[in-house]
């Protein structure tokens, strides 16, 4: 099993139980199927570490892209797992 790391709490786990960002025409989307070519970043299916995504620029840093009030809000409906770190 390939594992991947978070980039909010750095905890390496499964691709499975991470969401994948990636980004496409230039803002980010959620690569649900894990398989769309280019770069990427990997985050905790938890709200805390989606907190300290938006926090902590993440997105904007390393896929070199804004991201909205909404992009935010549909990751944390899209998580569904409130699990800590």
């Amino acid at each position: 099993m390939t594992n991947r790391m978070c980039v909010c709490c750095r905890k390496k786990t499964s691709k499975s139980e991470l969401i994948r960002i990636g980004k496409k025409d230039k803002i980010p989307v959620i690569d649900q199927n894990k398989m769309q070519n280019g770069r990427a970043i990997y985050v905790c299916k938890n709200e805390s570490c989606i907190e300290k995504l938006k926090k902590n620029n993440a997105i904007p840093r390393f896929l070199k892209i804004q991201a909205t009030d909404e992009f935010y809000k549909s990751l944390k409906n899209y998580n569904g797992d409130n699990s800590e770190c």
